[in-house]
């Protein structure tokens, strides 16, 4: 399932990407449609790239149907997040803690100049969402795809308060 984002944001390009690039940017995020962070494992600037990996996990409730094949305590993950500031964007990918071979997402955040001047960025969110169960994959996808559209929209919108 295909996902796409576009949402302006009233902070300079610069500011908005060195936020997904920033510890702080995660660390306290309150759960939101059923998505918490958990911690920030990993954290790498070398100046021109940021490689940044943080846990999440599903805190929702999910249907027999789902919980006959996948254990809802397992249903945790690592966003890797690759940062690039002077390309004006990051690419991301889904790292399950389980279930490897049930879930893969990956997609890219682009970052350009907004329609209210230097002051102002559009975000562009772009990516990919496969469920790989039977019978209930699809549903669980959509499910799943409209939670995270979500909450990268109210990610997005966070950026001036979090951004460093």
């Amino acid at each position: 399932m295909r996902i796409a984002i576009s949402q302006a944001v009233p902070v300079p390009p610069a500011q908005a990407i060195a936020a997904y690039g920033s510890p702080a940017f995660y660390t306290g995020r309150p759960v939101r449609d059923d998505i918490a962070v958990l911690e920030v494992v990993r954290h790498d600037d070398d100046g021109e790239r940021v490689l940044i990996e943080v846990r999440f996990a599903f805190t929702g409730s999910v249907s027999p149907a789902v919980r006959a094949v996948i254990d809802p305590a397992k249903m945790s993950w690592i966003t890797r997040t690759e940062v690039r500031p002077a390309a004006a964007r990051s690419d991301w990918a889904v790292l399950p803690d389980h279930y490897p071979d049930r879930l893969k997402a990956s997609g890219s955040y682009r970052f350009a100049p907004g329609d209210d001047g230097p002051a102002s960025t559009i975000v562009a969110v772009e990516g990919d969402l496969k469920i790989h169960v039977p019978i209930v994959g699809r549903s669980v996808e959509r499910v799943i795809a409209t939670d995270l559209v979500r909450y990268i929209e109210d990610e997005v919108t966070s950026i001036p308060d979090l951004a460093p």
